[in-house]
């Protein structure tokens, strides 16, 4: 399985600041040859690129995980907003790309991807027993604080960032699909106020391994993970059984 850790600008060229960039990064994986987004954000919700602060995108929760056992399709449409209707929007990046996995399963890489405008740079690691984590975190009561829940594992230490923002209305604040060695263990950190807190989770264990201490983080924050099979127990997709079906008909 694939797990990307960030997405970010290592270098770029813009004539004025700050930017607003727009559009979509996805992965066609071998389990379906859809989109799968890692980035998505529609012109009217752009994010905003400061000169002298951090250049990377925020990821968004694939679909569910990213099932790459020989290759997989990667696909960049990035534009700059301009004002007016949208005539005016420069394009920054757009390509495809193709992942070849190889040999090269757990380990770490960096994808870059240039333009004349600017270099993307995608960092993601190739799991090979992965299972999929889908991880929801619910508020029980309202809450106005600044919060940031992140993700890392014993077999990987690069955080995912979740969510940042603020949690107001009591009820799912994210629902977020990772990556994780099976049997290996799962954490999820919140920052709040300053302080941290971690849960911890396992494939095979039916709750949480540990929680925090703080009785109040736990009644303000339901977190929950459940695991999927992993790579070789994939169920089989729409497409396979299509293809699957094409080839009996034509066999008869």
């Amino acid at each position: 399985m694939m797990q990307v850790f960030s997405l970010r600008f290592s270098s770029y060229n813009f004539k004025s600041y700050p930017i607003s960039i727009y559009g979509i990064i996805a992965i066609r994986d071998d389990l379906e040859p859809l989109r799968n987004y890692v980035f998505n954000c529609s012109r009217d919700d752009p994010v905003m690129i400061h000169q002298d602060y951090s250049s990377a995108l925020p990821l968004c929760s694939p679909c569910r995980g990213i099932y790459v056992l020989d290759h997989a399709l990667l696909e960049v449409d990035l534009w700059v907003k301009k004002d007016g209707d949208g005539l005016n929007d420069e394009k920054l990046l757009s390509l495809y790309a193709e992942i070849n996995v190889g040999l090269s399963f757990d380990m770490k890489f960096i994808g870059r991807i240039q333009s004349d405008r600017c270099i993307l740079d995608m960092d993601y690691t190739l799991l090979s027993e992965g299972v999929e984590a889908i991880i929801q975190v619910l508020t029980i009561l309202d809450s106005p604080h600044h919060v940031r829940f992140s993700a890392f594992s014993s077999c990987f230490d690069n955080r995912i960032v979740l969510f940042e923002g603020k949690c107001v209305k009591k009820g799912e604040i994210f629902k977020h699909v990772v990556a994780v060695t099976a049997k290996e263990k799962l954490y999820i950190l919140l920052e709040l106020e300053n302080v941290h807190f971690v849960w911890s989770f396992q494939d095979g264990a039916a709750e949480a391994l540990s929680s925090p201490n703080d009785y109040s983080i736990l009644d303000q924050f339901n977190v929950r993970v459940f695991f999927a099979p992993k790579n070789g127990e994939c169920r089989q997709s729409r497409y396979h059984a299509w293809k699957e079906s094409c080839r009996t008909k034509g066999g008869t």
